[in-house]
C-alpha cells in the first residue's frame, strides 16, 4: 500500500506529505506457540489469541533537485494489545535516500534506514517485551565505462540490537562490500558478474551447555547476474553462483556451495500481474545454536487492479529450511533439524479518494519442524486505513 501512496504523491508533484494510519489485527496464535498446553506452560494461561491496535503518524518529503532525488520518510507508531498488555510498545521508523548523478557517467545512491519495533515472537521465542533496533547505512556508485558496459560498487552496514540484556548475544553488525561489471544489450537486457564479501560480527558471546558460542563469520560470493527482458510483458532475473561461509571461531559450522535466485515477472494484462520467486540460499539466524540455515523456497504473488480504486493482492510462500544446528554445539539441537514454512495471504485495497486507502487482509502461517516446540499454526485478519494530507 505504501508504494501506491508514493506513486500518488509523485504523480501530483506533492513534495511534503503528512500521513496517518490505523490498523487492527486479530491473530489466533500471536506468540507463535505450538498449542494451548505450551501457552499454559510458558505463560500460565491457555490464551493464545489477541487483538493488536496500531496507530501511525508520519511525514514524507520527496523532491527532485535537477538530477538529484531526495526522499525522507519519518514516522512514529503506537501498538496496544487487548490481552497481552505487557507487550504494548512505541516504535519509530526513518528512511532517508539520496539518488545522485554526476556528469553523464556516474550515478549512485546514499541511504539510511532505521527501525525500532517489537521483536517478532517467532524469531527468538522470548516471551518478554523485547524491542529491537535495526539500522542500515548504504552507498552505491555506477560508472558507465561505455554505452554497453557499467562498473558498479556498493557498501552497506547493517546493525541489529535488542533491548533485553538476555538477548545481547544475538545483537550483531554486518558489513557488505560488492563490486560488479554489467553488459547491457540494445534490448535492455543485462548480463554481469559480481563479487561480494560479507563480515558479520557478534560482539557478545554466550555460554550454552558449558560451551562458549560466538557466531561471527565471513562470507564470500561470486555470482552471475542476468536480467532478461523476454518481452514487453515478461522479465526474468537470475542471480546465482558460489558461496563460501566461515565461522570465525572455527568448528564444523562452515558452508560452501551453489546459491541462486530466479525471479519472473509477468504482466498478463494491463490490470493483472504475477511474480514468481525460486531460490536456494543460506541465511543468518538469531538462534545462538545455529550459524545459518540453507533455505529452498518458492513464492508466488499476484495482483489485480480491477479499477483505479480497487486492487486485489494474493501471495503464497513455501520454504524448506535446513539448519546446521548441532554442528555448532553437540546436543543443543538435532543435527538434522528441518523446518517447513508455509504462508498464504490475500488482501483487498479500496481507495475511494486519492488520499484515502482502506485495506482488509487475511493470512495463514504454518511451520512444521522435527523439533516440536518450533512448530505452530497461525491465522489472522487485519483491517487498515491510511490517509495522506
Amino acid at each position: 500500500m505504501a508504494s501506491i501512496q508514493e506513486a500518488r504523491a509523485a504523480d501530483d508533484g506533492q513534495v511534503v506529505t503528512p500521513y496517518v494510519q490505523y490498523s487492527i489485527l486479530y491473530d489466533d496464535n500471536l506468540l507463535r506457540l505450538r498449542d494451548s498446553a505450551a501457552a499454559q506452560s510458558a505463560l500460565g494461561t491457555s490464551q493464545m489469541s489477541d487483538y493488536v491496535h496500531s496507530s501511525v503518524g508520519g511525514i514524507r518529503f520527496d523532491r527532485m533537485f535537477s538530477r538529484q532525488h531526495v526522499r525522507v520518510d519519518a514516522s512514529l507508531n503506537k501498538n496496544s494489545f487487548d490481552y497481552f498488555k505487557q507487550f504494548d510498545n512505541n516504535g519509530r521508523d526513518l528512511n532517508a535516500y539520496w539518488g545522485w548523478a554526476l556528469g553523464e557517467r556516474f550515478t549512485g545512491d546514499i541511504g539510511y534506514v532505521y527501525s525500532q519495533s517489537l521483536t517478532p515472537f517467532q524469531n527468538l521465542r522470548v516471551l518478554e517485551k523485547n524491542l529491537r533496533t535495526m539500522q542500515t547505512k548504504y552507498a552505491t556508485v555506477a560508472w558507465q565505462l561505455h554505452p554497453d558496459w557499467t562498473a558498479r560498487a556498493q557498501f552497506s552496514r547493517f546493525g541489529l540490537g535488542y533491548e533485553l540484556a538476555s538477548q545481547q548475544a544475538n545483537s550483531f553488525t554486518q558489513d557488505i562490500t560488492e563490486v560488479g561489471l554489467d553488459y547491457t544489450a540494445r534490448s535492455g537486457s543485462i548480463a554481469g558478474l559480481q563479487a561480494r564479501h560479507t563480515k558479520g560480527n557478534y560482539p557478545e558471546s554466550t555460554v550454552v551447555s558449558g560451551s562458549v558460542v560466538n557466531n561471527s563469520f565471513t562470507q564470500d560470493e561470486l555470482k552471475a547476474r542476468v536480467t532478461w527482458l523476454y518481452s514487453g510483458k515478461t522479465k526474468l532475473q537470475f542471480l546465482g553462483g558460489y558461496v563460501s561461509r566461515q565461522r570465525v571461531a572455527g568448528g564444523a559450522a562452515d558452508y560452501s556451495g551453489f546459491n541462486a535466485r530466479l525471479i519472473a515477472d509477468w504482466a498478463a494484462t494491463a490490470k493483472t500481474g504475477f511474480k514468481l520467486n525460486l531460490w536456494r540460499e543460506i541465511g543468518g539466524l538469531s538462534d545462538v545454536d545455529a550459524n545459518y540455515s540453507l533455505t529452498n523456497g518458492i513464492s508466488l504473488a499476484a495482483v489485480h487492479k480491477a479499477t483505479e480504486k480497487l486492487r486485489f493482492d494474493g501471495s503464497f510462500d513455501y520454504q524448506r529450511r535446513n539448519y546446521n544446528g548441532a554442528a555448532v554445539i553437540t546436543g543443543v539441537t538435532p543435527s538434522n533439524r528441518k523446518d517447513r514454512y508455509e504462508k498464504a495471504s490475500f488482501s483487498i485495497t479500496y481507495s475511494p479518494l486519492r488520499s484515502l486507502s482502506l485495506m482488509a487482509a487475511i493470512y495463514r502461517e504454518n511451520v512444521q519442524s522435527n523439533i516440536d516446540s518450533f512448530g505452530y499454526v497461525s491465522n489472522g485478519i487485519a483491517l487498515t486505513t491510511r490517509y495522506e494530507f
